[in-house]
C-alpha cells in the first residue's frame, strides 16, 4: 500500500507543468534549497518516498522561499520540480529533459545547479546531495567507475553498475557556480570525512553529514526541510542533525551526525599536520584495534573480509597523541566541528547487506563524528589501493605529504 500511494503521488506530482492563473506576485526569496537526487541506481524506488516527505515539509516554509528538486531515476527522463507551500499548486515541474544523461557528470551537475540559481535567485542557497556515497574514496577519472557520490548507470535502470562523481570533480563543478552555499547536506552513506569536507571548504559555509552508513530511506524530509530553511545558522544545523539522528529503528541505535564549519578547516589542517608529525616522529606504534570506524569494504570479497576504513578522527588522536598535544589539537577540532550527535551503537541495513558496528566501544569522549583515513601498510594488499588514492585529495597534501610513515 505504501508503494501504491507513492506511485499515485508520483503521477499527481509530475502531471503539473502549468502556472496557476491567480498566482501571488513574485517576491525575492531568502533561500533556495536544491535537492540533487542522483537516483538512476538501486535507490530509484526510494526517491518518490522522499519527494512525498519533502512535499509535506515545504508546508512549513515561507511561500517565497524555493525548494527545487532535480530528479534522475530509473525508467524516465530527468526533470526539475519546484515544491511549494501552496495548497492549490504544491508542485510544479519546471524543466523536463528530452534525453537521459549521467547525473554524475560534473558538467551536467554544474549546468543544472546554475540554471536553478539563475531562475530561482535568493539571498542564499543550500544544497542537498541525495544518493549513494562512499566518502572520499575515488578513482582516476573525473566520472569514476567506482566510489564517491551519486552513481548513475546511464541505462535508465535501477542498477549500481555505473559511473560515480569524484569529490574533487564535485568541488570543481560547485566552484564554477555564481554563488556558494550556506550549507551542503549530504544524504548519502559515509560522507562526513574530513577529506570530503576539506575538498568542499571553499563552496559552503557548513557541511552536514553522517560518517556512517545511512538507511536506504534517507532523511525524514517532512522534518528536515523546515529545518534547512531556518535562517539562524545554529538552529538550522542543530535541528537537521537532531531530526536525522533519530531516524533508525530503536534496536539499531541512532545515526551519528556532525557539522563542520568550513572557515575553520585550514586551522584544523595545520593542527592535524603538527600532531601527526609528533606522533610519527616518536615512533609511536599505530594501533587501530577497536578504534571507532565507519566503513568496511564488501566483506564478501575474499581479500577484503571486514576491512576497516574511515576511522574516527578524534578517537585516533585520543589514543595515539601525548595529552598536551591532543588537547591543543582538540581545540582546533572543536572549533571546526561545531555540532555532533553521538550514539553508543548503530547498525546499517542496506538493500543487500547488514553490518553491525559493535566491535568497539563508543563514548562521548571518544566520538568525534568525523572520519579520517589513516595510511596503513595493510592497505597495500587490499583490492582498493587506498594508500595510492589518498594523495588525490587536497587534505592529504595539506596534512600527510611530509609525514614519514615508516614503511
Amino acid at each position: 500500500m505504501k508503494y501504491l500511494f507513492s506511485f499515485i503521488c508520483g503521477l499527481l506530482l509530475f502531471s503539473s507543468c502549468s502556472k496557476e492563473e491567480n498566482e501571488e506576485p513574485w517576491q525575492p526569496a531568502k533561500r533556495t534549497v536544491i535537492a540533487y537526487m542522483a537516483a538512476e541506481n538501486t535507490l530509484s524506488g526510494y526517491a518518490q518516498l522522499d519527494i512525498n516527505e519533502m512535499i509535506t515539509g515545504v508546508k512549513s516554509i515561507s511561500k517565497y522561499d524555493n525548494m527545487i528538486v532535480f530528479v534522475d531515476r530509473a525508467n524516465e527522463k530527468p526533470f526539475i520540480v519546484r515544491l511549494r507551500n501552496n495548497d492549490k499548486l504544491p508542485t510544479d515541474t519546471i524543466k523536463k529533459y528530452e534525453q537521459d544523461f549521467y547525473s554524475s557528470d560534473p558538467e551536467k551537475m554544474k549546468d543544472i545547479l546554475q540554471w536553478v540559481m539563475t531562475n530561482y535567485p535568493a539571498d542564499d542557497y543550500g544544497l542537498i546531495l541525495w544518493g549513494h556515497g562512499d566518502g572520499w574514496v575515488i578513482m582516476n577519472d573525473s566520472v569514476a567507475t567506482k566510489r564517491a557520490f551519486g552513481v548513475d548507470n546511464g541505462e535508465n535502470k535501477a542498477s549500481d553498475t555505473g559511473l560515480w562523481l569524484n569529490i574533487p570533480s564535485l568541488r570543481m563543478a560547485l566552484k564554477a557556480l555564481p554563488h556558494t552555499f550556506k550549507f551542503i547536506f549530504t544524504d548519502c552513506c559515509n560522507m562526513q570525512n574530513v577529506e570530503v569536507a576539506y575538498e568542499l571548504k571553499d563552496v559552503t559555509d557548513y557541511y552536514i553529514a553522517s560518517p556512517a552508513g545511512i538507511p536506504d530511506t534517507g532523511a525524514p524530509y517532512d522534518k528536515v526541510i523546515p529545518d534547512l530553511f531556518k535562517y539562524n545558522d545554529v538552529q538550522m544545523y542543530q535541528k537537521t542533525c537532531d531530526d536525522y539522528f533519530n531516524i533508525l529503528e530503536a534496536e539499531d541505535g541512532h545515526l551519528p551526525m556532525a557539522v563542520i564549519q568550513s572557515s575553520q578547516l585550514p586551522q584544523l589542517a595545520q593542527a592535524t599536520k603538527t600532531i601527526l608529525e609528533s606522533i610519527y616522529n616518536t615512533e609511536t606504534a599505530i594501533d587501530t584495534d577497536r578504534l571507532i570506524y565507519y566503513w568496511t569494504y564488501d566483506p564478501s570479497h575474499p581479500s577484503n573480509t571486514k576491512e576497516r576504513v574511515m576511522y574516527d578522527m578524534n578517537d585516533f588522536f585520543l589514543r595515539h597523541a601525548q595529552t598536551a598535544d591532543y588537547q591543543k589539537w582538540l581545540k582546533a577540532f572543536n572549533q571546526a566541528v561545531v555540532y555532533k550527535k553521538w550514539s553508543d551503537h548503530w547498525q546499517w541495513h542496506a538493500y543487500r547487506s547488514y553490518t553491525q558496528y559493535a566491535d568497539f566501544e563508543v563514548t562521548e569522549e571518544r566520538f568525534g563524528g568525523v572520519s579520517m583515513f589513516i595510511p596503513l601498510e595493510r592497505y597495500k594488499e587490499t583490492f582498493i589501493k587506498y594508500n595510492e588514492l589518498i594523495p588525490k585529495t587536497a587534505w592529504y597534501h595539506a596534512v600527510w605529504s611530509d609525514v614519514e610513515l615508516g614503511w
